[in-house]
């Protein structure tokens, strides 16, 4: 049977929830108090970190570095960061385990840079990653003015 000029509407009643739905959605997650908690990150304190080839996420359940050491191959200029973030009352226990993990690395004949920085949420991650050059960014923003 082939469509008549009026049976289309359910397309718009589809779109009017949808719409009605988006609207609900973002209302929750502007008043979540997750995103309110969340503080922002000033990218001028980081060392200039290029985009991490693997990353280990260190954890109850993670497997340890020696493993994830030796399942990954670095390539020629990789440099392998722990990074340590603390909370209000961690820097101790952060530091602690920072210190395993690097001597973890160093017996697996990779010497790491080590960064403990505060932070709202406390973790220890590890990554390989070849830095970023910082002096390109500036190099581009110089172009950019006459």
């Amino acid at each position: 049977m082939p469509a008549g000029p009026g049976s289309h509407g359910w397309l718009v009643s589809l779109a009017d929830l949808s719409l009605i739905l988006f609207i609900v959605t973002s209302g929750a997650i502007a008043s979540s108090p997750i995103q309110k908690s969340l503080e922002p990150i000033d990218l001028a304190d980081l060392p200039a970190l290029g985009v991490a080839s693997e990353i280990y996420v260190d954890g109850p359940g993670a497997p340890s570095l020696s493993t994830f050491l030796s399942r990954h191959s670095p390539a020629a200029g990789e440099q392998l960061t722990i990074t340590g973030v603390f909370g209000p009352g961690e820097r101790q226990t952060i530091a602690r385990r920072m210190e395993a993990l690097e001597a973890e690395a160093i017996a697996k004949g990779t010497e790491p840079r080590v960064i403990l920085q505060p932070g709202s949420q406390a973790g220890v991650y590890v990554a390989f990653a070849h830095d970023a050059d910082p002096q390109m960014a500036q190099d581009l923003r110089k172009k950019g003015k006459p």
